[in-house]
């Protein structure tokens, strides 16, 4: 069968028009684009060391540069 053809049986499986099940699956496919580019996924050792590095405290370097005052606007 064709890819068309294939399609439309889907989308009458369905329930739905060609547009509207070619829009979901658009859809499906976007967020999973996005998602795979955006999230970073760590192993449990790493998730673990990301964890304690975000609960110890700055170093003495950073807060001096934090405590700095702005030259920007």
């Amino acid at each position: 069968a064709s890819q068309r053809a294939s399609y439309e049986e889907a989308a009458t499986l369905k329930g739905q028009t060609l547009t509207q099940w070619s829009t979901s699956k658009l859809d499906e496919a976007a967020a999973a684009d996005i998602e795979a580019v955006r999230l970073t996924r760590l192993t449990g050792p790493a998730f673990e060391e990301f964890c304690s590095m975000l609960d110890a405290s700055l170093p003495e370097s950073t807060r001096e540069l934090l405590a700095r005052e702005e030259i920007w606007v």
